[in-house]
């Protein structure tokens, strides 16, 4: 059955969908952008909005009761390639203490929603270690 992820440390939706939805131990985090929960964008550099996209991606996988150590599958969505040395370096820090890293992809888009430069989602396995 699912079930409606929400936390308040991150973005509430701004359309017709959920922050995440859990069904038994997998939970699935709708894409995240740079925004603070005002629905501010944040950070003028992919890095910086880097760094907040995976800010609000961790705090709704800690509403559904998960880790970083969860994650199973991560996609980045970036509005130019040029931007990926910045963001895969953001993301390596952000994920350094993750012993197995989870799966990646990296999509480039013409453009993203308020015109952020990255958008993350992803999918974790909250199931007892």
């Amino acid at each position: 059955m699912n079930q409606q992820i929400k936390t308040d440390l991150a973005p509430a939706p701004g359309g017709f969908y959920s922050q995440a939805v859990k069904n038994g131990s997998m939970v699935f985090i709708s894409g995240q952008l740079p925004m603070d929960c005002n629905r501010h964008l944040i950070g003028h550099t992919p890095g910086q909005q880097a760094k907040q996209a995976l800010k609000n991606m961790k705090a709704i996988l800690e509403a559904a009761g998960g880790e970083l150590r969860h994650l199973v599958q991560v996609t980045i969505y970036v509005a130019n390639m040029d931007y990926w040395s910045e963001v895969n370096q953001v993301y390596g820090e952000f994920m350094a203490g993750v012993e197995i890293k989870p799966a990646r992809a990296v999509v480039p888009v013409k453009d993203l929603h308020f015109g952020a430069q990255i958008e993350i989602q992803a999918i974790a396995c909250v199931e007892s270690d």
